[in-house]
């Protein structure tokens, strides 16, 4: 199955400018996707949630038939993002903005409720340790199930 990745489409596109491999990118995922729908295709998407646009296709994907998988990964707070995008920076990969961090993390949490309505099924990870993911829950319109104390981010969640 593809995966429809901006970070993946941004390093391939050539730009002076950072700024334009992100708008580029995301473009070129909002196309391919749709593309991917409407030829009833199927496929994954990488994104931060921050933005609308998924949650308006999640809808379009259940209304042609598509199963919605929702993988979810958060961590407890975003001081954990910060340091490992600087981290990938040192190593030679790509800067995000601090600003657009902290406001891509309170959007991702603020959009998720809604996300988890819209799938059928919603896989929630943990990725706040160096130990790599966790997963803390299994969620669908029929079924609950918290594999694990969740850390608060997730708590939030729990009914």
């Amino acid at each position: 199955m593809p995966v429809l990745d901006p970070d993946t489409i941004g390093n391939t596109l050539q730009s002076a400018v950072n700024v334009s491999f992100a708008i580029a990118a995301g473009r070129e995922v909002l196309k391919s996707a749709n593309e991917h729908l409407a030829s009833s295709k199927s496929f994954a998407i990488e994104t931060t949630l921050a933005g609308k646009s998924y949650l308006r296709m999640m809808l379009e994907a259940r209304n042609k038939g598509y199963e919605v998988v929702l993988v979810y990964i958060g961590t407890e707070n975003v001081e954990i993002n910060l340091v490992r995008i600087r981290n990938r920076v040192l190593a030679g990969g790509h800067d995000v903005p601090e600003r657009d961090v902290r406001r891509r993390y309170l959007r991702s949490f603020q959009n998720l409720t809604t996300a988890i309505k819209r799938a059928d099924q919603t896989l929630l990870f943990d990725n706040s340790t160096e130990e790599g993911y966790r997963l803390v829950a299994t969620l669908s319109s029929t079924e609950n199930q918290w594999l694990s104390t969740p850390p608060a981010w997730a708590a939030r969640l729990n009914p």
